[in-house]
């Protein structure tokens, strides 16, 4: 296997769902397999995002799981099953600040009680964020200053 821009993205999207859910990537099969299909399972089993989020996570907060509904899409673009449709680092760079700047709930928004659908995996594609100014960084939001 030839190692390329697009594993990494990979690599990185299977990151942001270790820190997000607090899970390893790799579990026993009786308890879900690898990460990835583990969250896409769950998606499709119509679990709440929620019950999804690591549990030392203050979901109470509904901008911390505002943001982490964001990120939860994300790196699931970024994991999506064909590599020509992941996005690049650098778009990946821009989702992960818009996301940060997206703090205000809107009606079209993720909800905790939400399941997730796929992001959308067309070549070229971005995951669109709304962006909103705000003056509170939740806990996620501090974590990826640091990453970027």
């Amino acid at each position: 296997m030839k190692v390329t821009e697009k594993c990494d993205i990979y690599s990185f999207g299977v990151v942001l769902l270790e820190l997000i859910t607090g899970k390893p990537p790799v579990q026993p099969l009786e308890q879900g397999g690898d990460l990835v299909n583990w969250v896409r399972r769950s998606i499709r089993n119509m679990i709440p995002t929620i019950e999804m989020f690591d549990a030392r996570l203050d979901t109470n907060d509904k901008r911390t799981v505002h943001e982490m509904s964001l990120v939860l899409k994300i790196a699931l673009f970024c994991t999506s099953n064909s590599p020509a449709s992941r996005p690049t680092m650098r778009e990946v760079v821009a989702m992960i600040t818009e996301a940060r700047g997206s703090s205000s709930l809107s009606s079209s928004s993720i909800t905790s009680e939400t399941p997730l659908e796929e992001a959308n995996s067309s070549k070229g594609m971005y995951l669109h964020i709304h962006t909103h100014t705000h003056t509170h960084f939740s806990a996620i939001s501090e974590l990826f200053a640091i990453l970027i």
